[in-house]
């Protein structure tokens, strides 16, 4: 192949253009321009479960605020609302020993969200999520030989307590993704 002398600048040419197109990428994306913020309301809890209204709280401002996709502001200055109800906590056997005893139980946790532009008064998504999570009966999780906080180490320090509390954590900090893979995916 012959190189000319001006088909250096005209190869250069498209390559920038295609290089500079890809190289700043945001999660913003085809957010409307006047959604910059989210507030979350107080969590409306259906059930009994009443630890279930401040953990939920925490776990999905912790992780608005520690991916940083919207601001995490006050109902006065935000521009979107999320508003989550917590329907539903189901425990069921999941498996039996032979005697048939329940071995683990399987934790079921249902929540419906609305994702709300505040400037437009208009609902951005309506869904429910579900997650799921299991537990042993009985015994402290700091010595059951599993990574039940889903950090990588079994038994460690940050593992203790019940069972079934740290299932329902687990199962909090899942929804709390979803839910913020739902705003990101409606971009």
């Amino acid at each position: 192949m012959v190189w000319k002398r001006n088909s250096l600048p005209a190869l250069l040419l498209p390559l920038l253009m295609l290089l500079g197109n890809c190289g700043i990428y945001s999660f913003r994306g085809s957010l409307p321009p006047h959604i910059n913020s989210i507030t979350i309301a107080d969590i409306i809890n259906q059930t009994s479960e009443f630890v279930l209204t401040d953990l939920v709280a925490e776990l999905v401002n912790d992780l608005f605020v520690g991916e940083n996709v919207l601001k995490v502001t006050d109902p006065a200055s935000a521009t979107s609302d999320l508003k989550i109800t917590i329907t539903r906590v189901t425990d069921t056997p999941s498996t039996f020993t032979i005697g048939e005893r329940v071995q683990e139980w399987q934790l079921r946790v249902n929540t419906k969200v609305v994702w709300y532009d505040l400037a437009r008064n208009k609902p951005l998504f309506e869904r429910s999520f579900t997650s799921l999570g299991y537990y042993s009966p009985g015994g402290d999780i700091g010595s059951d030989q599993i990574d039940n906080d889903g950090d990588g180490a079994i038994d460690e320090d940050d593992e203790f307590g019940d069972p079934r509390e740290a299932a329902l954590r687990r199962v909090i900090i899942k929804i709390s993704e979803d839910i913020l893979n739902a705003i990101v995916s409606t971009w």
